[in-house]
């Protein structure tokens, strides 16, 4: 389960830097205060440091973007502590302890008039990530629910098996023909592989959020059949984009994402695009326009 897996790796940092507060205590003097705020900001600004190599990595291989979606000094300083800020919340509290936030998560029959929506998370992570969007989606009148795409390292196809259980259990326990799928990053490739599998008899719409529809540069960095199947380019990728969208498809992007390189990776044949400006990969479920657009077109699909 990876939730427990991220908390094995804040435990182990943890007792790292406590054992270099013993050493700053005992052998160079220092008093705890001192070693505590010392340690704590240099955890945080290896994390600062991470977040902006993504964003130097990212204007390497960014597409052009068009004037109205440029950022001034100011805008790029708040899409980057926007950003920190959701990588900080989503990988030290959401993600580890998603337990705690989301539960069990029964399927309840829906409010009349409106399909239920099954929330799909990206690579290397849990349903966690999406616990904002839930919240507003929720908060709306909307019955949102998640599910959790493992192994973690998978092959992409292979996570169709299990999303078709799920949904199967959601508009049985919810009354509902067919619901929304709303998908970030690589779960929107789930979801397509999905219904490039199973059909498409449970599902009205599929909104995919910041997803390399055809792939992104960072990918080659990563592990896992899943992290290969996202390399431009890669065989994967160029069979299921022979054919267009199953279902009414809603690309949503931001010219600044910086993990989807080259960000019109995004724009899908076949799908409605939504173009955005002024926030990154990690922190689209906590930006007012990415919830406001997602719950319009669920709205959409529900009348």
């Amino acid at each position: 389960m990876l939730a427990r897996a991220f908390r094995r790796i804040l435990l182990i940092e943890l007792l790292i830097y406590i054992a270099a507060g013993f050493g700053l205590v005992r052998l160079a003097g220092w008093d705890w205060t001192g070693a505590g705020l010392a340690l704590f900001a240099f955890a945080l600004a290896l994390r600062a440091l991470a977040i902006a190599t993504t964003f130097v990595i990212a204007a390497r291989y960014s597409s052009p973007v068009p004037p109205e979606y440029r950022l001034g000094l100011a805008g790029r300083l708040k899409l980057y502590c926007a950003e920190l800020g959701a990588y900080l919340l989503i990988y030290h509290v959401y993600q580890p302890f998603d337990g705690l936030f989301v539960g069990t998560e029964q399927a309840q029959p829906s409010p009349q008039g409106r399909l239920p929506v099954l929330l799909l998370h990206g690579y290397v992570c849990n349903r966690g990530f999406m616990l904002p969007l839930r919240r507003y989606l929720r908060a709306h009148g909307i019955a949102a629910y998640s599910h959790n795409l493992e192994p973690v390292y998978a092959g992409i196809d292979s996570y169709a098996d299990g999303l078709a259980r799920r949904i199967e259990e959601i508009v049985a326990a919810t009354g509902a023909e067919k619901l929304v799928i709303l998908a970030h990053s690589m779960g929107g490739l789930v979801a397509r592989a999905y219904l490039r599998k199973h059909g498409t008899g449970h599902v009205a719409k599929l909104i995919t959020l910041g997803t390399p529809h055809h792939g992104t540069e960072v990918a080659r960095l990563g592990a896992g059949e899943n992290g290969c199947q996202m390399v431009p380019g890669c065989d994967w990728l160029r069979r299921l984009n022979e054919a267009a969208p199953a279902v009414p498809l809603v690309s949503v992007f931001s010219y600044q994402d910086n993990i989807v390189m080259p960000q019109e990776s995004s724009v899908l044949a076949g799908a409605r695009i939504v173009r955005l400006s002024g926030m990154g990969h990690v922190s689209m479920p906590f930006s007012r326009r990415i919830r406001e657009a997602a719950l319009e077109e669920i709205l959409t699909a529900s009348a």
